[in-house]
């Protein structure tokens, strides 16, 4: 369990609260090339993503089934997506436990992406807990591996090892991201610099 937590972890989110706007500054001043939030957005088009809501926001999430600060994060976005003030794309990995492949091969095997993705969410802890209320696919299609191997390789390529991570392009322009789960106080902070 602490190995789930520690890969989870929201730690570098909590660093970048406590720099405030000198940490955006900074990230900001890099050239575009170097500011690795824009190489990232510029590879989403690359990404195997479940789209939720009609908000003209918009968010990129990597996400595992198993991981339960993207859990959270999916309960603390309930209130934007409700309100039509975000859309949300999610972005499935299988990378913490042994059954995260399965479960993220399951969600994207499914006919209905989206319903699958919500009875991971909903049911989270209530199949295999702790993780995704959804049963793990045993013998996914060499399609659905190909499209989780696209997602798993996305999130290391770019030097990232935990979920979740959020991405969005920056109201001023530029782009950010950050790992882990900020508390609903700080999303709120945040949400009216996603562009």
């Amino acid at each position: 369990m602490p190995n789930l937590f520690k890969a989870c972890s929201t730690l570098m989110f909590a660093a970048l609260l406590l720099a405030g706007p000198a940490a955006q500054a900074a990230q900001d001043a890099q050239a575009p090339a170097q500011n690795p939030a824009i190489v990232l957005l510029k590879d989403m088009g690359k990404a195997i993503k479940i789209t939720e809501g009609t908000g003209p926001k918009t968010l990129y999430v990597f996400f595992d089934p198993n991981c339960p600060f993207c859990h959270k994060l999916f309960e603390e976005l309930r209130p934007y997506v409700k309100k039509h003030e975000v859309t949300v794309h999610w972005i499935p990995v299988g990378i913490l436990t042994s059954t995260s492949p399965g479960k993220a091969a399951a969600i994207l095997q499914s006919k209905d992406r989206l319903k699958a993705f919500y009875q991971s969410e909903h049911d989270w802890g209530f199949n295999d807990s702790p993780g995704g209320g959804i049963a793990p696919l045993q013998n996914p299609s060499a399609k659905t591996l190909k499209e989780l191997e696209t997602n798993d390789n996305l999130l290391a390529d770019h030097g990232l090892n935990g979920v979740p991570v959020t991405l969005f392009a920056t109201t001023d322009g530029s782009a950010y991201y950050f790992e882990g789960t900020p508390p609903a106080d700080k999303l709120a902070e945040i949400m009216p610099y996603v562009k």
